[in-house]
């Protein structure tokens, strides 16, 4: 394994050589036929040259994505500076941020600020909708503000993955990628992608597309007889069917399926804590109870070494199921458009060890499941006319389940729970009894109806005006009834409020303040709340010349309101949360020079965020409220130019200062003093989590001509400045700043042949994605969660065009 890891890395790494060649023989003048391909996008729900819509939109095409081997989001991030992922305990749980505005990616019923759609369809839970990326025509990211055309939960911005339809003759392609993950396990990847597209007669089309992506175990976990952890196995089939039902008419069907099966995902790298807080591993909880059943101190507590103690890693199980109807209907006045879809998903995280602490003290076994159906139906003008036109409305229907519906628990106590020691003020208390047991069953459920329009007046061919007009109202209702099974009191044990159980952690945790905790009764809150409000957007363009537009922009956003339905005892007063509204000012220019073979779109922004939903760790649980004011101002660039003799390159920068003006109800990390009167503290003027001020990237790509095809090579760096990686603050989960930097060599012949090989985070930089505190048993000296991103991966494609 060593000798195959070692060809593969010097192999990858010639992709140097080329490349560095062709930077010392090009002239950037010197090639006139060196242009840049144009880009369309349909960013404004209407096909537009990139250089012509006025806001600020990254588009990473189908060739840039096979150039790069882009095969997930966290890929398209690389390629574009204003967006970051984050995912933690697996694929479903996955979010994303634009300019430094996201959601956190654990807690299910908190709606993003990044909106992501598939063919115009939204996805509510992204993990399971774009990991794979293949068969992409493009990929759009709109920065800033897009409620007026697309709706609530779009107040950072827009993601548009478009697929590449049915083609009008026979084709296919077959991928196969082999590559080792470079981590404290050497660990395979194989993954095969496949599709196959054509006519089946004059008037009908289809294309079908499947990818299976297994990954041998990668973290190893020291515990002896436990299994290994962060392995992956999951599969995606889409099938298209493209319908000419006359000449002007298509209607175009969508099914889609993405599995996830066998797999542990992502368990973090922890930080191992002490009781009482100390350096000494002889408090280690592990070290106090570790003998009594038969397990030992962990002898790694390196967070970022990729080495894990743990009695059971993360299971993960899931499948998403879409189905859509596309029908476009072409008139003189213009196109009529209707988009109909369904969704379902079903996500089951299970952890024997969910504490983290190398002992049976708590399992959890988490089930969630949704349906989405959307309509939209909007009517566009031709365009190019003095008054270009848009209006539609759209109305979506969503239901969200977690917990099973109580038919099996959440929380069971381990045979470690009575043993835990606690410190003040908990003392007195106990973690629990074997075998107590706590159901977490809620359900969420809401409407969606929105009305929108967008009128565009050319006044000469200098100036144009744009305005845009939403109106949307929103009913939601919530449930939560968690129950519990504990047993009989023990002596010592502190009754509960009817007098006859202890209070542990499966009623602490169940139970919210002030409701119900009788045994065997349901604690239950209900919540129901309708809401009504307008966004909007004005722009204006100037144009200075065919090839350079000058914009300004201005426009309201907001996202939907919500509720907190996880764990915890959080009373059921503070677990709705409000709308979040945000007022964006954006200045803007586009050019394209040097006759095609230079374009550059750059941006100056400012977002004033008005009850902006935050999410924090507060004992037990994940709680969403509202900080006052948000405040992220900054650049953005972007920019590709041919250089000539096959030499082309592209880059991005984004600088964001994103901080807390108002926030007088923000989370403490722990160590931290209370300072805001209600136990929480005042974060005015602090740096949002998550938000790098800098984040750069830049691409060469360097094609050269064979008798036979073409030899191909590509760098792509990237760089961003250090981060805050704890939702809290926690100074100790500092990120500094790091780089990444990928390369990949390939040949390309006439016969359809291509073959290449990469290598990803070349230099295996260790970084974090984001950091969870482990804080139930320690307060002023708190276990990490820490989880890492992608370690080093070097590896052969083959594909062949059919």
């Amino acid at each position: 394994m060593n000798r195959i890891k070692a060809l593969l890395l010097c192999a990858t790494c010639l992709t140097l050589a080329p490349t560095t060649a062709a930077l010392a023989a090009a002239d950037a003048a010197a090639d006139p036929s060196a242009t840049l391909e144009e880009v369309v996008v349909t960013a404004q729900k209407r096909e537009q040259n990139l250089q012509k819509v006025p806001l600020s939109v990254t588009a990473v095409t189908a060739a840039t994505l096979k150039q790069a081997g882009v095969t997930d989001m966290r890929g398209i991030a690389t390629l574009t500076p204003s967006l970051s992922v984050v995912q933690t305990i697996g694929p479903v749980n996955q979010s994303y941020r634009i300019r430094g505005m996201g959601s956190d990616a654990n807690i299910p019923t908190f709606e993003p600020d990044v909106a992501l759609f598939v063919d115009g369809v939204y996805m509510p839970r992204s993990g399971l909708s774009v990991d794979d990326l293949v068969d992409i025509s493009r990929v759009e990211v709109l920065e800033g503000p897009q409620s007026t055309l697309y709706g609530k939960n779009a107040t950072a911005g827009v993601i548009n993955v478009v697929t590449t339809p049915p083609s009008s003759h026979w084709e296919g392609s077959l991928e196969g990628s082999l590559s080792m993950l470079d981590s404290s396990l050497n660990a395979p990847v194989y993954r095969i992608a496949g599709t196959v597209s054509g006519p089946l007669n004059d008037k009908v089309r289809v294309r079908l597309t499947g990818v299976s992506y297994n990954q041998g175990d990668s973290y190893k976990n020291l515990v002896p007889g436990a299994p290994d952890a962060n392995n992956l196995h999951r599969y995606s089939l889409r099938g298209q069917l493209d319908w000419d039902l006359s000449a002007d008419t298509l209607l175009r069907l969508v099914v889609a399926r993405s599995q996830l099966y066998n797999t542990r995902s992502n368990d973090a790298d922890n930080l191992y804590y002490t009781f009482p807080p100390s350096a000494n591993n002889a408090y280690r909880l592990d070290s106090l109870l570790g003998p009594r059943f038969g397990l030992g101190i962990c002898p790694d507590n390196d967070p970022n070494n990729r080495v894990i103690c743990t009695t059971s890693p993360w299971r993960n199980s899931a499948h998403n199921n879409l189905a859509s109807a596309t029908l476009t209907k072409r008139f003189d006045a213009g196109t009529l458009t209707s988009i109909t879809a369904f969704s379902n998903y079903w996500v089951r995280d299970t952890n024997g060890d969910i504490a983290q602490v190398l002992l049976p003290v708590l399992s959890y076994d988490d089930t969630q499941k949704g349906k989405n159906f959307s309509q939209e139906i909007r009517f566009t003008s031709p365009g190019g006319e003095k008054l270009e036109w848009l209006a539609g409305g759209y109305y979506e229907h969503a239901k969200f389940n977690r917990g099973a519906e109580g038919e099996r628990p959440t929380f069971v106590i381990g045979d470690a729970g009575p043993f835990v020691p606690l410190p003040a003020p908990l003392s007195t208390f106990r973690v629990g009894v074997p075998g107590d047991q706590g159901f977490l069953n809620s359900d969420i459920s809401s409407n969606y109806i929105g009305l929108f329009g967008q009128l565009t007046y050319h006044f000469n061919d200098k100036f144009t005006l744009t305005g845009g007009l939403r109106g949307q109202s929103e009913s939601k209702k919530a449930t939560q009834d968690n129950s519990y099974v504990i047993s009989p009191a023990t002596p010592n044990l502190p009754l509960g409020p009817c007098g006859a159980f202890p209070v542990n952690l499966i009623t602490v945790s169940l139970s919210p303040t002030g409701l119900p905790r009788c045994p065997g009764v349901p604690v239950n809150a209900k919540f129901k709340h309708t809401s009504s409000y307008l966004t909007w957007n004005i722009t204006g363009e100037y144009h200075l010349d065919p090839k350079t537009m000058f914009y300004a922009r201005v426009a309201r956003g907001a996202k939907s309101f919500g509720y907190n339905l996880g764990f915890g005892n959080a009373p059921a007063s503070v677990r709705p949360f409000k709308h979040e509204f945000v007022m964006d000012y954006e200045l803007g220019v586009k050019t394209t020079q040097l006759d095609g073979r230079a374009r550059l779109s750059a941006a100056l922004f400012r977002s004033d965020l008005k009850n902006y939903q935050n999410a924090g760790f507060v004992g037990l649980q994940f709680l969403v409220n509202n900080a006052e004011k948000v405040i992220a101002q900054g650049f953005e660039a972007t920019g590709e130019l041919a250089l000539g003799h096959g030499l082309t390159a592209s880059g991005g920068v984004n600088y964001v200062d994103a901080h807390y003006d108002e926030y007088t109800g923000g989370s403490c990390y722990f160590g931290r003093a209370a300072n805001n009167g209600n136990g929480g503290c005042n974060l005015a003027g602090e740096r949002l989590p998550l938000t790098p001020n800098w984040r750069t990237n830049l691409g060469l790509q360097y094609k050269h001509a064979l008798k036979s095809g073409e030899l191909y090579s590509r760098v792509d760096w990237t760089w961003q400045s250090s981060m805050l990686a704890n939702t809290n603050l926690d100074p100790r989960s500092r990120q500094d700043a790091y780089s990444l930097v990928n390369l990949r060599l390939g040949a390309k012949m006439e016969s359809g042949l291509d073959v290449a090989l990469w290598a990803n985070n070349v230099f295996d930089k260790s970084y974090t994605q984001a950091d969870y505190v482990s804080n139930l048993f320690g307060a002023n000296d708190p276990a990490f969660q820490r989880y890492l991103g992608r370690s080093r991966e070097f590896g052969v494609t083959v594909r062949k065009n059919f």
